[in-house]
């Protein structure tokens, strides 16, 4: 069973002035109605250690490096929608799925540069190649399927990322079975 919801892949977003994401008027209140309760100042609750109504605290999460949960310009190497769009254990908000126009509004708003000012520059569309699902499924020459988003190839190995902590892990192509081979390569071709 596959862990995405195939209805809620969202396609890379140009950025655009007329299609601009604007935090205060189109994120936080997504946030508020459905992350709040468990992830608040206000209500005390800091579950995973994740607040999003304090933008100080909330802005840590938010870097293009490994560790952080949300990387601007990169929504398909950001845990923070990975754990939106998925079905395993660690979906939030726990059960209950955002709409797709939420999804792809949040999608939107990483793409351009997750900023919290709705004038500051929005991040150009980057040389990628094509939208990837955060989250995808890997099978092994021994029919054994793994859930991990495509990060690259290095030469004979793909990179994955580990949905449950981000984590990335290098596998060896011959490892993988003909279809998630061919499927590593086609997520790294232009």
């Amino acid at each position: 069973m596959s862990l995405l919801r195939p209805s809620l892949i969202v396609p890379f977003l140009a950025a655009s002035s007329v299609f601009a994401a604007d935090f205060k008027k189109d994120i936080q209140p997504i946030l508020e109605r459905n992350c709040y309760e468990c992830h608040s100042e206000k209500t005390g609750k800091k579950k995973g250690g994740f607040v999003f109504d304090d933008l100080k605290t909330f802005k840590m999460d938010i870097a293009d490096n490994d560790v952080a949960q949300i990387r601007p310009g990169k929504p398909s190497e950001s845990h923070f929608l990975e754990v939106i769009v998925n079905d395993g254990k660690n979906h939030m908000p726990p059960n209950e799925n955002l709409s797709g126009a939420e999804i792809k509004k949040i999608t939107e708003w990483i793409s351009e540069g997750a900023s919290f000012d709705k004038d500051a520059p929005k991040l150009a569309p980057t040389a990628v190649k094509k939208s990837l699902p955060p989250i995808m499924s890997w099978t092994s020459t021994e029919g054994k399927t793994i859930k991990a988003g495509f990060v690259r190839l290095e030469g004979e190995n793909v990179v994955l990322r580990m949905p449950a902590n981000g984590q990335e892990a290098s596998v060896a192509l011959t490892r993988l079975s003909e279809a998630s081979q061919k499927l590593a390569r086609d997520c790294a071709a232009p």
